[in-house]
């Protein structure tokens, strides 16, 4: 027993160039002219029923994972000069300066990390006062802030400016201006 699938054609215009080649001399196709027939047989279109995982046998080719393999096996040659390439190897730096400050090893273009977690811890301080001081956040004046520390008092350029004061000696890397 044997049976005919019929597919439509996706497009419209590849249906219309279908038409237009099957048509009798002389009269148009049907509408339902088909775009790809295909004859199987008849036990391809039987319901088929889906094993269990019971009534499986679990082969040792489930649990693999397919990978593509080279056609070939790298030579040691050239496995060491693709790892040895200069372009892979570690760059010596030439550029590295002592940290005026601190004392600490620096790349001479760089700011010095350990000064730079200082500058963050203090900024972070001053925010928490600023935040402390506004009574929550979006809720800052549109005024420009100065931070002044112990013993320092505001200048003449300072009115009208919010001032944060601090209750320690302003650190040497902070500047007035």
């Amino acid at each position: 027993m044997a049976a005919l699938l019929v597919f439509p054609a996706p497009l419209p215009l590849l249906r219309r160039l279908l038409r237009s080649c099957w048509a009798p001399p002389g009269g148009h196709s049907p509408p339902w002219a088909p775009a790809l027939a295909i004859q199987t047989p008849a036990s391809l279109l039987e319901h088929v029923e889906e094993k269990t995982e019971s009534e499986e046998s679990p082969s040792f080719l489930d649990s693999i994972f397919w990978m593509a393999a080279p056609k070939s096996r790298r030579t040691i040659e050239v496995n060491r000069c693709r790892r040895r390439n200069p372009r892979k190897l570690i760059k010596l730096k030439r550029n590295i300066d002592v940290c005026p400050q601190c004392g600490n090893l620096k790349q001479k273009h760089i700011l010095c990390g350990y000064c730079y977690e200082k500058v963050k811890k203090e900024t972070y301080a001053i925010r928490k006062q600023m935040g402390v001081l506004e009574g929550g956040p979006h809720r800052a004046p549109t005024v420009e802030t100065v931070v002044l520390y112990d013993g320092e008092t505001p200048r003449d350029k300072d009115e009208g400016k919010r001032i944060i004061e601090r209750n320690r000696k302003r650190p040497s890397w902070f500047t007035l201006d």
